[in-house]
């Protein structure tokens, strides 16, 4: 039996940078927050190669940031998504060469999303502008798949799919209305209605070499491909139209099937050291800046990860790891119904700072 009990710290900075958006405004501040991301995993063997497992993690997630007079804020101010995960799942070693696993994936999954909203569309002044604010939660359930092939000792080939999970989040809608504008709407200042929001999170496919070169050297490859194709928009719809007659609020996304491949190395260097370090990329599935937005401004991405493992003892071992992500700068053209033109760029990066301790019972 295994306990596995870990954390990640994200800490990034991206910007903005204006390139003629039709809307005025200012955005200098760092986009990203600090976030720490937790996670915990239990192996328990039965009998006849049959294993128990159990992991509770946050698998995806997103957090823009925006200041409340910038260019975009008529399409995004804050958005933050988190998604957790529980998942328990057996495995079976068939034989010396073949071990197969199946598991069941309970989501919950957490949503708020804000932007402003234009009183005055004829000249956008920051003055009359109103902040709808969504929020909401989901369950989805789903369900892994893998297999694993040792040909030889020395050599692991391992297959895993992931099913989509559709979270259809029950939402609550809060108009916030500017004291401008409220006197000549009987001085309301709020207003709240419901809504719902779908949010797909696509299947996955996973397929892992690893092979030990000597007693010391292990190398890795890794190739996962992503149907993100199924993320076609992000549509709100609310229970009854809002004061400004708005029974809906819809973005265009048409995301793309996408893929990631990795490379990395391990190194024992003595019993009680092991050191890592590993390379991918993370394409996009964004397909142009006409269809990317500002709550979630997608690019490729270049991950660089180092790490080390400390065995204090047969039973437990410390390991850690800073990985760094270097974002391609990728531009925008996002235009809405009301004539709102945000046009620009993002660039930036993101450190990952990961921590596990593991516990042999």
């Amino acid at each position: 039996p295994t306990l596995m009990a870990g954390g990640h710290i994200l800490l990034g900075n991206v910007g903005f940078h204006d390139r003629g958006s039709n809307v005025s405004g200012d955005q200098d501040n760092n986009i990203t927050s600090l976030a720490m991301v937790p996670n915990i995993y239990y192996v328990h063997p039965l009998s006849d190669g049959i294993t128990l497992n159990l992991g509770v993690s946050a698998t995806s997630g997103t957090s823009t940031t925006y200041e409340d007079d910038w260019q975009g804020r008529y399409f995004s101010l804050v958005t933050e998504v988190s998604v957790i995960e529980i998942s328990p799942s057996l495995s079976w070693k068939i034989n010396e060469q073949w071990s197969v696993g199946a598991g069941f994936i309970a989501q919950y999954a957490e949503a708020s999303m804000s932007q402003a909203v234009a009183f005055d569309r004829q000249t956008f002044n920051h003055a009359y502008d109103g902040q709808l604010k969504l929020e909401g939660d989901s369950w989805a359930y789903g369900y892994s798949l893998g297999v694993l092939f040792r040909p030889v000792e020395s050599t692991r080939i391992g297959l895993g799919y992931r099913s989509k999970l559709s979270h259809d989040l029950a939402m609550k809608a809060r108009l916030r209305i500017p004291k401008t504008v409220s006197p000549m709407l009987g001085g309301a200042t709020r207003m709240t209605e419901d809504a719902s929001c779908t949010l797909d999170l696509p299947a996955s496919v996973n397929f892992g070499i690893q092979q030990d070169l000597n007693e010391k050297w292990t190398v890795m490859f890794d190739i996962a491909w992503t149907k993100w194709s199924d993320m076609e928009e992000l549509k709100v719809e609310f229970d009854r139209p809002t004061i400004l007659g708005i029974r809906e609020s819809t973005e265009e996304m048409k995301w793309r099937d996408n893929w990631r491949f990795a490379v990395g190395t391990q190194y024992k260097l003595n019993e009680k050291w092991t050191l890592r370090t590993g390379l991918a990329f993370d394409e996009t599935p964004v397909r142009n800046k006409e269809l990317r937005v500002a709550k979630l401004p997608d690019t490729n991405r270049i991950w660089l990860s180092f790490g080390a493992g400390y065995q204090f003892s047969e039973q437990l071992r410390l390991d850690a790891a800073f990985t760094h992500l270097f974002f391609n700068r990728c531009d925008i053209e996002q235009s809405n119904e009301q004539g709102n033109r945000l046009s620009g760029d993002f660039s930036g990066y993101m450190n990952l700072y990961s921590m596990a301790l593991n516990y042999q019972f």
